[in-house]
């Protein structure tokens, strides 16, 4: 009978740390054309996708640098 309390605190414990901290996103904002527009980088893959009005959550994509490959994604501070 005495386990019980540690198991039940042992078992939050890891309910928090898997689905509260670290979240899955963190988020930021970048200029485009502009406009400033909310990013959110998914912690795990490394992925960014940015929110537009009327199109929801889409890719941030990589500018093209001049020999062709693709420059890192520089977000906005």
């Amino acid at each position: 009978m005495r386990w019980i309390v540690p198991l039940v605190f042992l078992l939050g414990l890891f309910a928090f740390t898997a689905y509260v901290w670290p979240t899955r996103f963190r988020f930021d904002h970048m200029t485009v054309e502009g406009n400033i527009v909310l990013v959110r980088v998914n912690r795990f893959t490394g992925e960014a996708d940015m929110l537009l009005p009327d199109d929801g959550w889409v890719p941030v994509e990589s500018a093209v640098d001049s020999t062709g490959a693709a420059a890192p994604a520089v977000l906005g501070s």
